[in-house]
């Protein structure tokens, strides 16, 4: 499935736990789900029968924030997907800059181009793994502005990767325009 469903964008959440403690995680099952309300969705499968550090935190404060993986980034987004004690953070491990968000306490990742902060809209259990699917909805979108041409994101600049199965990352490149 995850070599049929492709490219998938990645999701690259933080999440900060009760005690301050940073924690950043990538996520390819990830899509937008609706525009009004803003909701994006990610799903996170338990690892060895457990939550993930994700998944608990936002279980804790509702927040965190969806960060966007890029070429320039994406050794670091590496790093981060390993598996690290709660008590770790993955930020620090991953020489990741944590900058200040506007609508939640958790920091974005300012190696980052795009942050989206969001708050838990809802959690819900599937599959016999059980996988969560967080529903968050997007309470401020923070865009770098070398990013931004005419109002819109300049696609051909923010060259982001996406997942492809197995070990296997694309990027954007070659892009085409088609009109409706």
């Amino acid at each position: 499935l995850t070599s049929c469903i492709v490219p998938r964008p990645i999701a690259w959440v933080t999440t900060m736990d009760k005690n301050g403690i940073l924690n950043a995680a990538p996520f390819s099952f990830f899509t937008g789900v609706s525009i009004e309300p803003p909701l994006l969705l990610f799903a996170v499968e338990r690892r060895k029968g457990a939550k993930k550090d994700t998944v608990v935190n936002i279980e804790e404060n509702h927040e965190f924030v969806v960060n966007v993986v890029t070429k320039l980034n994406v050794n670091q987004m590496n790093v981060t997907s390993q598996d690290f004690s709660p008590k770790e953070d993955e930020l620090e491990l991953a020489q990741l800059t944590p900058i200040p968000s506007i609508h939640v306490k958790v920091p974005g990742i300012k190696e980052s181009p795009i942050q989206m902060e969001c708050r838990s809209y809802q959690l819900i259990e599937v599959g016999s793994s059980p996988h969560t699917l967080v529903i968050g909805e997007v309470l401020g979108i923070r865009v770098q502005d070398e990013l931004m041409a005419d109002g819109r994101i300049a696609m051909p600049s923010l060259q982001a990767v996406g997942r492809m199965g197995g070990k296997f990352y694309t990027q954007t490149g070659e892009l085409f325009e088609l009109a409706r």
